[in-house]
């Protein structure tokens, strides 16, 4: 019985102080670097899932049946987008949950907004490699387009929870003014590297090379997900040496180590083996991210 009265005296002190307890909108992210903008912009009103954790290669994703868990108790899902997760639409149909659907208040393709890099023209083959229909998909290493996603996410969170839309429009106001004055330092840091000759593995560093004003001279696979060729590699070597300019090789964690080393050693040229997402290397936020690319480039 005294339990039940301070219970009730308990409650009845909530209502008249406007203290309420609510449910913290449940927020499905397809990797750790659209949750990372989520709970900058969500605070302690979300609670943020990532499907995919850590540095992973997008493109080849085996769905999960504890995938479909988390999809069934949403809120909000965040995806990729750029037919790059299509297998995300399969989850979505299996968890039936109609918040989800594309369309609806609970749905972000985080494309959506994107200026996108090196969208194909004309006819598509199979010669072609593995081209992407819509363009790069790699679009959340431009921190610019950090912004992009932030101001989605915090649209769509004060459409599902209006009552604390006060709150959402603070934290994504903090996180631009954050992310605006952390661009200007990184682009500032990466001046002194706008002659290098930059050379990747794969497609997977056109975002930053145009935020930054860099010059990439070339990738190692000879087509997109076709593995380096002798032909091919000749071929970007000797663009190098007519270049003269210093070289930075540049691979993404899931992607073969050897041949890129061992073509950066060919040239004299620095070597770079780093994470492109949030969550893996030792990155624990999507500004972080940032300022480990760049702090790997320039130490």
């Amino acid at each position: 019985m005294f339990y039940n009265k301070l219970f009730g005296c308990f409650a009845l002190i909530c209502v008249l102080t406007g203290v309420a307890f609510a449910t913290p909108v449940t927020v499905v992210s397809i990797s750790d670097d659209f949750a990372s903008i989520a709970q900058s912009i969500g605070g302690n009103h979300v609670n943020v899932i990532s499907l995919i954790k850590g540095a992973r290669n997008l493109h080849s994703i085996t769905p999960k049946p504890s995938m479909v868990m988390h999809l069934k108790k949403a809120d909000l899902l965040i995806r990729l987008g750029m037919d790059q997760d299509s297998w995300i639409d399969g989850l979505i149909h299996v968890a039936k949950n109609s918040r989800l659907f594309p369309g609806q208040q609970g749905y972000i393709d985080a494309s959506k907004n994107i200026q996108k890099l090196e969208v194909p023209q004309g006819s598509i083959d199979g010669s072609m490699g593995d081209v992407h229909l819509h363009g790069n998909p790699h679009y959340w290493l431009n921190p610019e387009n950090g912004l992009v996603i932030a101001k989605q996410i915090k649209d769509q969170l004060i459409l599902i929870d209006p009552d604390h839309s006060a709150d959402y429009q603070a934290n994504y106001q903090d996180f631009s003014k954050r992310l605006s004055a952390k661009i200007l330092q990184w682009k500032q840091a990466l001046v002194l590297y706008k002659d290098y000759n930059f050379v990747t593995y794969h497609k997977s560093w056109s975002y930053f090379f145009d935020a930054f004003n860099l010059n990439k001279v070339g990738d190692l696979e000879a087509l997109p997900g076709i593995a380096p060729t002798t032909s091919h590699l000749v071929a970007l070597s000797n663009t190098l040496k007519q270049s003269k300019q210093p070289a930075i090789v540049l691979t993404t964690l899931f992607y073969p180590k050897k041949v890129s080393e061992r073509f950066a050693k060919k040239h004299d040229a620095t070597f770079l083996f780093l994470s492109s997402n949030v969550g893996s290397a030792g990155v624990t936020s999507y500004i972080n991210l940032f300022d480990y690319l760049v702090d790997s480039i320039t130490q």
